[in-house]
């Protein structure tokens, strides 16, 4: 009996320990709320970003196995924004778009092709031609220098708050060639 009476006080205090955890505060709040960010803030870095990727789309000039359907020759939707945003882009001078593909299907390829084409024609009806090829896309890529600065950013450790201050680069020189 007197084991009893000992473990009643800890049974009690476990019990009252566990009621008083399962009862949520009064202040709670959703930990996956919403933040609330002004949207002019975000309207001007959209601004500053779609600059940037612009110029990379300028450079690179290219449309890919992604920017289809799967096994067809129909525009994803990806496909057609790049198309579309080419076309406000390239409007005014024409240009060479490269279809990179790793495809070996030809029947497939001249489809594409021909699809991409055709979208490209009805977005600039009557002004200057944007031809779509099949080739590599037209960036020039990394040189080697480059490629080892990326790999610098890719080993330092997380937060990466310091990327574009790369450790471990300095003595190499970027030379143009």
């Amino acid at each position: 009996m007197a084991l009893r009476v000992k473990g009643l006080p800890g049974v009690g205090a476990l019990l009252l320990c566990t009621l008083a955890g399962c009862v949520p505060p009064s202040d709670s709040k959703r930990l996956n709320a919403a933040t609330n960010l002004d949207t002019e803030d975000r309207a001007s870095v959209a601004e500053f970003f779609a600059y940037h990727h612009d110029q990379g789309m300028l450079a690179d000039q290219s449309i890919a196995d992604i920017h289809f359907v799967p096994h067809s020759a129909h525009l994803s939707g990806a496909g057609q924004t790049r198309l579309a945003r080419y076309a406000e882009l390239l409007a005014d001078t024409g240009g060479t778009l490269n279809y990179d593909t790793s495809i070996h299907d030809k029947k497939l390829v001249e489809a594409r092709l021909a699809a991409a084409r055709k979208y490209l024609r009805q977005q600039v009806a009557g002004r200057h031609v944007i031809r779509v090829v099949l080739g590599m896309p037209g960036g020039r890529g990394m040189n080697a220098v480059e490629a080892a600065a990326a790999q610098d950013v890719a080993k330092q450790p997380e937060p990466r708050g310091t990327a574009y201050h790369l450790s471990g680069s300095q003595s190499l020189e970027i030379s143009e060639e």
